[in-house]
Order: C-alpha cells, then structure tokens, then sequence
C-alpha cells in the first residue's frame, strides 16, 4: 500500500503559524497578504505566491512547500529491507504506522508503536512464528498504543517509554535518553524529541541492512507533527534526527517511509540558515 504524505501545504502553514503563536492579523500585517487570502491558505487554497509569501515569513522551507502544494513531490520508494515490517491500520480518514523488526537468525522481534488496532501486530507476529520481545512508545497519544495491553498479554513482551512522557495504560519500563538495548543482532538506541509531546522518543536501530529511525511524530515525510508541547522543541528534535548519516531511513508514526537525505531537502520545517 502506497501510504499518503501525512500533510499538505496547509497543514504545514497551519502548524507554522499556530506553533509560533502568531495571529492571522499579525501575519497579515507582516506579510502584507488579507487575513482572508491567508485563511484560503490554510483552508487549502492553492495560490503559490501568497503561499510562498507565508512560507518565508513563518521561516518555512519555501521551495519544499510549493512542492508539496503543487503535489510535485512524494518520497523514494525504499528497497525492503530484510526483517523490517511497517504496518499500518486506520485512524479515521488517515493511517497510523506501527513497525514490526526482527533479528532473521533468532526471530526475537521488537515492536515500535501498535497503532489503532493490535489485530495486525498479532497475526504477523504468529503468522512468521517470531517472538515479540519489547515493545518501544515513541509517545502516548491513543492513536499509536491502542490495544498494547492486549499485545503484551498475548506476548509476554515488556514495554518501554520515556520517563518524561506522561503516563499510559500498561506497564512500562521508564527509561531516558541513551538508552540502549540489544534483541538478538540489533541494537536499539533513544534519544529525546520532544515538542509533539512531553516526552517524545526517538529509537535508532541498526544491525539491519540499513539503519532505521524510528521517530514517532516527531518528522513526517515533507513535515512534522504538531509542536503541542513546544515548537522550538520541535524543530530541535526534527534537526537532531535530521543530524543523522543521510541514508538512515525514517519511519513516522505516519505517512510513507523516507531518508534523512530527502528530508534535509524536502522537510517544510527544516531551512539552514
């Protein structure tokens, strides 16, 4: 299943602009656009130079914006990716992504995330005969642990998540960053990014063929999730993933896969200097 770009244009301008605080009349008298030409925008309305006029004041990507408004752009397709698994279940009209990875040699599994429904973690785990060791929370919002109680019953996995995240229904370990775990031939690492939420994590896991961040809400293919918590924090944690060798891939709680390297180009929130 070819995955939608979680946002378009105007998501992009809506959370811009809602995460530094800025009113549509005070954006209007700075860009010196209507208040009514930039409520078209972020009701969907296409009109490029009024979209590249807030882009640049709201400190976007300009050129990744247009793009994405123009639908010129998507992601790569990634290569599979021997004991990699993206599972995807619904959430109202979108999806939410959940990550099944496992060691070839052993079976032993790690989980990342369960979505909206643990039905589909359940049956691959049983289907491909692995065994479901831990379970990582990049963040607690019901979307992407609905069901884990259940999958940690049916398991016998532990969960982990950081201690900073506010509290979910089952038991977890607490832990923070640097954190490191070792499941047969992978290693798990996390590292804080926060901004979506209190305690946001982000999990790097390498021993694959290639190296994989799995980043929650933290960074979406040409976007990111909303800075509920802080917006500042949210762009550290996006440039902090965005740090990583170009090649690493990034799995998002949702949309299509994609790499450092396209995000370094193609994220709307991401603009050096």
């Amino acid at each position: 299943m070819k995955l939608p770009v979680e946002d378009d244009f105007n998501d992009v301008l809506g959370k811009a602009q809602k995460g530094q605080g800025i009113s549509t009349e005070v954006l209007a008298e700075t860009t010196g656009l209507s208040e009514e030409s930039i409520r078209k925008a972020r009701r969907g309305e296409f009109e490029p130079s009024d979209v590249a006029i807030l882009g640049q004041a709201l400190g976007l990507n300009v050129e990744a914006l247009l793009a994405i408004g123009r639908n010129e752009w998507y992601p790569e397709e990634q290569k599979a990716i021997e004991g990699f698994e993206l599972i995807a279940t619904r959430f109202y009209d979108m999806y939410v992504n959940a990550y099944l990875i496992s060691d070839p040699a052993t079976r032993e599994t790690i989980a990342f995330d369960t979505g909206t429904d643990p039905e589909p973690i359940l049956e691959s785990l049983f289907k491909r005969g692995l065994t479901l060791k831990t379970l990582f929370v990049t963040h607690s919002h019901g979307d992407h642990i609905e069901g884990a109680d259940l999958i940690l019953e049916k398991t016998g996995a532990s969960a982990v998540i950081s201690r900073i995240e506010p509290e979910v229904p089952f038991a977890t370990e607490k832990i923070d960053e640097g954190y490191v775990a070792r499941i047969g031939s992978l290693s798990v690492e996390m590292f804080n990014t926060p901004g979506h939420t209190k305690g946001g994590s982000t999990f790097l896991v390498t021993g694959l063929s290639r190296t994989v961040a799995l980043v929650g809400d933290a960074i979406f293919a040409g976007s990111m999730g909303g800075a509920n918590v802080s917006y500042e924090q949210s762009l550290a944690g996006l440039t902090k993933i965005l740090s990583l060798p170009d090649d690493t891939v990034i799995a998002s709680g949702h949309g299509p896969l994609t790499t450092v390297g396209q995000e370094k180009e193609m994220n709307c929130f991401y603009r050096v200097g």
